[in-house]
């Protein structure tokens, strides 16, 4: 008796989600660069020379790229770490 209840249990369809292993992304530095190179920024000093509204944007769009971290773009452009945290 107790044998077909879990049977049947088991055979049920259920919305439970599991810890499934998700896949993470991550970009290397080179794509990084490659993506700034993307939208016409060639060199760490371009971009800091930029308006500071116009950098702020561009770090911001990189800060929503999946697989890019805070810490990698500030090694990448070269701009601190606490700068880009603070962009929304």
């Amino acid at each position: 008796m107790a044998r077909q209840r879990f049977i049947l249990y088991m055979q049920e369809t259920n919305e439970d989600q599991c810890l499934d292993i998700k896949e993470t992304i991550k970009l290397s530095d080179d794509q990084v660069r490659d993506y700034l190179r993307a939208i016409c920024i060639l060199s760490n000093s371009m971009l800091q020379q930029m308006d500071r509204e116009e950098r702020n944007v561009v770090l911001a769009k990189m800060k929503k790229i999946k697989g890019v971290s805070i810490r990698q773009i500030s090694r990448v452009t070269g701009i601190s770490k606490s700068v880009i945290d603070r962009l929304k």
